[in-house]
């Protein structure tokens, strides 16, 4: 049974075994628990927005990191291009290099192995071999290659540093070149 008095609690009705103080601590624990359940969710939905922001927060110093770790990685990748471009040109040089220097060594021997040959068969009108070395060494020019230095063909042809400067009217400090023409004699 209802009681008009209590229209206001509208969510409470009187039964004949409840008594008042019973009712009103009812009423205060629904009340308790409304605003705890209410602090709750308040509480959870604040924890779940800071867990969020926090993980955004981790992803993009983790993206910004990569990053960063990608451009150095590129500056590695590009010195370690240019070094094995470098050493390409290198390889390529000491090859041509090694080329031309075994088409020489074969002439020479090919001219040895005529001059051998012409030495078996004397004849009058030939002239001494010592007389043949020298015009040849008075005609002989040396066409620079790349990567050639003044003390390497010195080393190639018997002649030091200084009578190349010499026979060429180079200064102590200059350089050659490639396709530069080297006298070897005065």
């Amino acid at each position: 049974m209802s009681n008009p008095d209590d229209i206001a609690d509208k969510g409470f009705v009187w039964h004949d075994n409840y008594r008042k103080e019973d009712k009103i601590d009812h009423y205060e624990n629904q009340i308790y628990e409304t605003g705890d359940k209410l602090y709750r969710k308040l509480f959870s939905r604040l924890l779940i927005i800071s867990a969020v922001w926090f993980l955004v927060l981790v992803i993009f110093f983790i993206v910004v990191i990569s990053r960063s770790q990608d451009s150095e990685g590129k500056k590695q990748f590009l010195a370690i291009d240019k070094r094995l471009d470098r050493l390409e040109a290198d390889f390529t040089l000491l090859t041509t290099e090694f080329a031309s220097k075994l088409d020489r060594a074969i002439k020479e021997m090919e001219r040895d192995k005529h001059t051998t040959a012409k030495q078996k068969t004397p004849s009058a009108k030939t002239p001494s071999p010592l007389k043949k070395e020298q015009k040849d060494v008075e005609q002989k020019v040396h066409q620079v290659h790349a990567g050639e230095s003044l003390s390497r063909i010195g080393r190639y042809y018997g002649l030091s540093i200084e009578q190349l400067r010499d026979f060429n009217n180079l200064e102590p400090n200059a350089t050659i070149y490639p396709g530069q023409e080297l006298k070897l004699t005065p």
